[in-house]
């Protein structure tokens, strides 16, 4: 918790295998979990901060008692060393305390992963993003290590920056971490 109130964002369990890999990873972010949702459930928003997201389409939205269900086309394409990869995922939100997601089809052999949100404290949020994905073609094992040590956790920062949840750390700090500012 020292680490998460001095401003770090935590990287646990990287793993790699093959051509796919898993992260989670942990941020201390000041705001209300309402304000994050605003973003998180935004497909113009997401574009702001993943790394790559050209496209992001609602497809289909129902509603559950105490659940929203969707449906999501994104393309992502990270640049010359990997292909463009398009697919839907359903994602599944409890508000204000969880986000689930899973692919339904699409470019990846498989995608799922969640958003936890738990207060910590006087207007504290910890946030904790965890993803797994494996593509459908090979990929160097050192660009999904990169991938999962650097760009998730830049966009945690990125989001902590957009969503002004920075508290006493530096915004502009996160805010280099967006992907505009990192090219």
């Amino acid at each position: 918790m020292q680490k998460l109130n001095s401003g770090k964002i935590l990287v646990e369990n990287v793993n790699t295998s093959g051509s796919g890999g898993s992260v989670k990873i942990q941020a201390l972010m000041h705001l209300a979990a309402s304000s994050l949702w605003t973003y998180i459930a935004d497909c113009e928003r997401v574009l702001e901060y993943v790394d790559g997201m050209q496209e992001c389409e609602l497809l289909e939205v129902r509603k559950e008692p105490g659940v929203d269900i969707s449906k999501v086309h994104q393309v992502v394409d990270k640049g010359w060393m990997v292909p463009e990869m398009d697919y839907v995922i359903e994602v599944r939100r409890e508000p204000w305390s969880k986000v689930d997601f899973h692919l339904l089809e699409g470019d990846l052999k498989a995608m799922q992963g969640s958003w936890r949100f738990e207060k910590v404290g006087d207007g504290e949020l910890l946030v904790t993003h965890e993803i797994q994905v494996r593509p459908s073609f090979p990929v160097p094992r050192w660009l999904i290590r990169r991938s999962m040590r650097r760009d998730i956790p830049d966009m945690l920062a990125c989001l902590r920056g957009l969503t002004d949840g920075s508290g006493p750390f530096p915004r502009s700090r996160d805010l280099e971490r967006c992907p505009d500012h990192r090219h």
